[in-house]
Formats: C-alpha cells, sequence, structure tokens
C-alpha cells in the first residue's frame, strides 16, 4: 500500500492538483483511526477478517507513504530528462525503499497489537479469540494466545533490529 500511495504526495510527480489530492488522502487515512476505519468496511462488506486487513493496510499504507513522500521531497534526482516511471523506478525508489521497509517493520508490531483489539468489533482476528476465551471462561485459552501475541511481537522486533543497518556511512546522502 505503502508503495502504491507515496507517489502520490511527491513534488517529483504530478501537478500541484494532483498532489494537494494525494495529500489529502493521505493525511485523511493516516490520521483516522484503525478502529473506525474497521468498522465502516464492517458495515459495507460484513464480518470477516476483510474490514481488518483493509482498515490495517490503509491506515499504516498512507503513514508510512507519507514519511516515504517527505524523504523523497528531499531527494535532488541526478540523472535529468528522465519520464516519471524511470525517476521512480531508477532514482527514487531504490532511496526511498530502505526507509519504507525500516517503517514497514516498526508498523508491523503495531499491527499485530491493533489485531487484539480489532477483535473487540468481532472481527475473526486473534483479539477476537483472546476475548473469546475469556467469555466462555478458558482462561488457558486466552493466557496461551496472548503469550502468542507477545511472542509475536518479540519476533517481529528481533527481525527488524536485525534486518536495521547498523550504521550509516557519513558519505551517504540518504542517511542524512
Amino acid at each position: 500500500m505503502a508503495l502504491a500511495l507515496w507517489p502520490l504526495a511527491s513534488r517529483h510527480f504530478g501537478n500541484r492538483a494532483t498532489r494537494l489530492a494525494g495529500h489529502g488522502a493521505l493525511i485523511f487515512l493516516r490520521s483516522t483511526p484503525e478502529l473506525m476505519l474497521a468498522f465502516v468496511f464492517l458495515l459495507l462488506l460484513g464480518p470477516s477478517l476483510l474490514p481488518a486487513w483493509l482498515a490495517l493496510a490503509l491506515h499504516n499504507g498512507a503513514l508510512i507513504a507519507f514519511l516515504a513522500a517527505r524523504h523523497a521531497d528531499a531527494i535532488t534526482p541526478g540523472m535529468p530528462g528522465l519520464p516519471a516511471s524511470g525517476r521512480l523506478a531508477y532514482e527514487l525508489l531504490p532511496r526511498v525503499y530502505p526507509g519504507i521497509l525500516a517503517l514497514l517493520y516498526y508498523r508491523a508490531e503495531v499491527i499485530l497489537r491493533e489485531t487484539a483489539i480489532l477483535g473487540m468489533l468481532g472481527i475473526a482476528t486473534l483479539g477476537f479469540f483472546i476475548e473469546e476465551g475469556f467469555d466462555y471462561l478458558m482462561f488457558d485459552v486466552a493466557f496461551f494466545l496472548l503469550l502468542i501475541t507477545a511472542m509475536l511481537n518479540i519476533a517481529v522486533d528481533a527481525l527488524s533490529r536485525r534486518l536495521r543497518p547498523r550504521e550509516a556511512p557519513l558519505d551517504d546522502p540518504c542517511a542524512r
């Protein structure tokens, strides 16, 4: 979602009107809480995992896209004369992509925690099954699922720390 949305708000693509519309869409999506988006999608699409998936993808994708567009706006392209698709593929995306991945790993932890909250809406996420365990007084199942949620968060955090670059070289213009 972030890869598709960030060019909408970047100064390197489109005209002023399309950039303003892209900025407006990103601001709307990133400032609307996931619970509200999930509730609206739940009303529109019915009870399934799709409303939670759409809400989390749109909210977190817009957040990452907004930050990636700001990062891309600070980049001065070095190959003049490229069409927009070439500028995206060969200049900007290789420079912006590592930051997008770092933000994606960070937001993956947040998404795991948000799935527990989305279960309160009745969406079949991990939180739904935790709440169901408490409702039916199956505390062992609920505790086990809470433990699994914590272990997933720890695993994602460990993976993101392992994949994060240690230190950027001082002469790297993307590190500034």
